[in-house]
């Protein structure tokens, strides 16, 4: 009896660094950013209601910030899905070059992004002023090369465990292999696909850091997303509006992976 109480102390008191360290590091921080949303400025904390939300959903840049973030992020999203969708499949079909196809296609991740950035800048014109369709190509190429292919690599994980005699029963049916891609295996992986979309939800929330390092802290109004005014409103030390921004970029973030949470939920319901 003793000995088990004696671990049973021992499981609670190496629980309590890792929680310490939750609370310190996202919980203490995250609960400071809801405070200072609701007060008028880092100077004069007093309670202002939804007067900084208020402002956010009339400010013209704040508005563009967010549309670009929309448009652009559910653009990559969608392509780098539709690339992975294409990739996933072939390197089913040739297991002999599995391997060295999954580490070309995760090698991005271990690149920094400095490196490619610099190539991608000699590629295209990512100046503020000049040739906007070329800056939004340049950041949706730039994700495109970075983050596809962890898509490709999910997809590939979960069409491999399809048992091979639904496939010969497809291929007795008369299906050819794009229509058992498309009727039998991609059904039937549904619930990794909307895994692939969590995952690269989570990559376009970060995409700031490439576009910060393509185009500055002004880039063109096709680029310009909410990361940008959240940055400069920052600099003008107008944390108000910084924090605010970031409760609704919170909850956007929330309400993306819900939706794909519950199609991932619906999905393995079916399965």
């Amino acid at each position: 009896m003793k000995q088990r109480t004696k671990q049973n102390v021992m499981l609670m008191l190496a629980g309590v660094v890792p929680v310490t360290g939750f609370c310190a590091c996202w919980l203490i921080p995250l609960g400071m950013t809801f405070w200072y949303a609701f007060q008028r400025n880092a100077f004069d904390l007093q309670f202002t209601g939804l007067d900084n939300f208020a402002y956010l959903m009339g400010n013209r840049y704040f508005q563009q910030g967010m549309g670009n973030l929309l448009l652009l992020g559910g653009g990559m999203i969608l392509t780098s899905l539709l690339v992975a969708l294409g990739i996933a499949p072939l390197l089913c079909a040739h297991p002999r070059l599995t391997s060295a196809g999954m580490a070309v296609l995760l090698l991005p991740l271990l690149i920094p992004s400095i490196s490619a950035v610099k190539l991608w800048q000699s590629v295209f014109d990512t100046s503020s002023f000049l040739a906007p369709a070329s800056s939004v190509a340049s950041l949706l190429t730039l994700f495109l090369w970075k983050y596809a292919g962890v898509g490709a690599v999910l997809l590939y994980t979960a069409l491999k465990k399809i048992p091979q005699n639904i496939l010969d029963a497809a291929a007795l049916d008369g299906a050819g292999s794009i229509r058992t891609y498309l009727s039998v295996r991609l059904p039937i992986a549904g619930g990794q696909v909307a895994m692939v979309l969590i995952v690269l939800t989570m990559f376009m929330f970060r995409v700031y850091k490439e576009s910060y390092l393509l185009f500055g802290l002004y880039p063109s109004e096709d680029v310009y997303m909410l990361q940008h005014y959240m940055n400069n409103q920052y600099l003008k030390i107008n944390l108000q509006y910084v924090t605010a921004a970031a409760v609704l970029l919170t909850l956007l973030a929330l309400l993306l992976y819900g939706l794909s949470w519950l199609f991932l939920k619906k999905r393995r319901a079916a399965a």
